[in-house]
């Protein structure tokens, strides 16, 4: 009986409450793009480097967990996206010219909807480093430069290939990424690169870095002698009634093929020296060469066959792409020749 009682009392209040139940339900709008989720976390997708001058970007997401949550549909499946939210940070003012990298931390709030329609907010954190980007130099003599010569040098920054550079020196101010230098002293050369995006205030004159270049003579070229179209050494025999000698002074092929403009060169004068027999030597004089050429046909008229002289060259310049006329350093045993007449 009591039992009964019961199944009665059930029965009774399924009948009352079911239509309320149902109604209930029916208010919820549920789509097959409504969620319900027990949490959810920011994940933030982008560069964990850039260099200075290169703008930071990241997109953020809303990772949900398949234990965390689960579509009330039946075509469901696992959710790791809800929304996103792209992040945006310019680095053109965050490196002091002393610094060389610096970690930068950022932000933000992700917004998105929750099942009821209220809008629900979610911080979003994260950090990145800012690192000063590799200069990198290419020029005719790889990473030194020719002392008074014209050095044609071009400029690269990895990661930032499309964007004007502006380059500095103590005596040039000058756009773009190539640059002429001549340098003249003896300590080394500095290229200051600076990041000239005149299109936005954040990345004009921006410093990226410098690059030092060391300074050096250029190889040191080679005197020749040529007698009746003939090259002759020191000790060789040359008539001394057709006494003419042409001194030739030939460059370092690899730079004259690279500095045409930097590579003539010219012999000023010769000291010539006659010594007779077993007398000591004495002086004739000191000649003017013209184009390298020495005539001493009517200087060694009284002189007789076996008689040595000896030709000290002097004047040995370089002329370079500007016309100026540079010393070459030679040693006096190297610029000093000595023949027999015959």
């Amino acid at each position: 009986m009591t039992s009964r009682l019961k199944d009665m009392r059930y029965s009774v209040m399924l009948a009352l409450y079911l239509p309320i139940l149902l109604y209930a339900f029916s208010t919820y709008d549920l789509s097959d793009d409504t969620y319900a989720v027990q949490s959810v976390e920011p994940v933030v997708v982008g560069d964990r480097t850039v260099v200075l001058g290169q703008p930071f970007t990241a997109r953020t997401f809303l990772s949900v967990g398949q234990s965390e949550g689960q579509r009330l549909e039946t075509q469901g499946g696992d959710v790791r996206a809800v929304g996103d939210s792209l992040l945006r940070m310019s680095t053109g003012g965050v490196l002091a010219e002393d610094e060389q990298e610096k970690t930068v931390s950022y932000e933000g709030q992700f917004s998105f909807q929750q099942v009821g329609g209220q809008m629900a907010q979610i911080p979003v954190q994260g950090q990145f480093t800012v690192r000063r980007p590799e200069i990198v130099a290419t020029s005719e003599a790889t990473q030194s430069l020719y002392r008074r010569c014209l050095n044609r040098i071009r400029i690269d920054v990895p990661g930032l290939e499309e964007r004007p550079l502006r380059l500095e020196t103590a005596s040039q101010n000058v756009g773009g990424r190539s640059i002429a230098l001549s340098p003249g002293g003896s300590g080394p050369q500095t290229v200051r690169v600076f990041l000239a995006d005149s299109a936005s205030s954040d990345t004009e004159n921006v410093f990226l870095g410098e690059k030092e270049f060391a300074v050096i003579d250029p190889p040191r070229p080679e005197l020749q002698v040529r007698a009746g179209g003939r090259e002759v050494a020191s000790g060789d025999n040359i008539p001394r009634r057709r006494a003419v000698l042409n001194f030739e002074i030939e460059p370092d092929q690899e730079f004259r093929q690279r500095y045409p403009q930097d590579a003539q060169y010219s012999v000023g004068r010769a000291t010539v020296f006659l010594r007779k027999g077993l007398t000591a030597s004495e002086r004739i004089g000191t000649f003017d060469l013209d184009g390298g050429r020495l005539v001493l046909t009517r200087n060694l008229r009284d002189a007789e066959a076996g008689d040595r002289i000896t030709i000290r060259l002097e004047g040995v310049v370089r002329i370079n792409h500007a016309g100026q006329a540079i010393p070459v350093s030679f040693s006096e045993a190297s610029r000093t020749f000595g023949f027999v007449l015959s």
